[in-house]
């Protein structure tokens, strides 16, 4: 006797081990957290902004009395979440498209404080952007369970995983 099992459609995210990277998504994490990096060191080392002409004025309604934290929040968050994220997927290692989706959740975050905390800067706008890409573009696979049987009767799953793009529309 033949089991057969209604197939059922899985979202899932992409990220699996193996896993070729979107050379788009890499460059985009490991860009953004370069400079991430490089400026937030620039705004520690110099605190009062000099190296990259950053107002002192901008901070007078906020919590920090100079550029160091907000710089080495923006190194250490921004710049080295986005690398690792982008080292991470470019290896192709599981969970990958969850840490480039977090990274990018962090950067909204990131920017959302930023802009209570200084005000409308159009930077901000621009990263604000860069943060929803890189949680929009990991992407997601739409899988089919099928209930195929073995030759023994039991029944035995087979998954089938496709981008959503390729997916047939019903």
């Amino acid at each position: 006797m033949v089991a057969a099992h209604a197939s059922r459609k899985v979202i899932r995210l992409r990220g699996a081990p193996h896993q070729k990277a979107p050379r788009f998504l890499v460059g985009l994490e490991l860009t953004t957290g370069a400079t991430g990096l490089v400026g937030g060191l620039l705004l520690a080392m110099r605190p009062d902004g000099s190296l990259l002409n950053a107002d002192l004025r901008v901070l007078a309604d906020s919590p920090f009395p100079d550029w160091r934290l907000p710089g080495l929040l923006l190194a250490c968050l921004v710049g080295g979440g986005f690398l690792l994220a982008g080292g991470w997927q470019w290896r192709g290692r599981r969970g990958a498209a969850w840490l480039s989706m977090l990274a990018g959740l962090g950067l909204v975050v990131f920017e959302a404080a930023e802009l209570s905390w200084l005000g409308f800067q159009p930077l901000e706008a621009v990263f604000a952007v860069v943060g929803l890409a890189v949680v929009v573009l990991p992407g997601v696979q739409v899988c089919t369970t099928d209930g195929a049987a073995d030759s023994d009767s039991r029944p035995r799953r087979r998954r089938h995983c496709q981008p959503v793009r390729a997916v047939a529309k019903p």
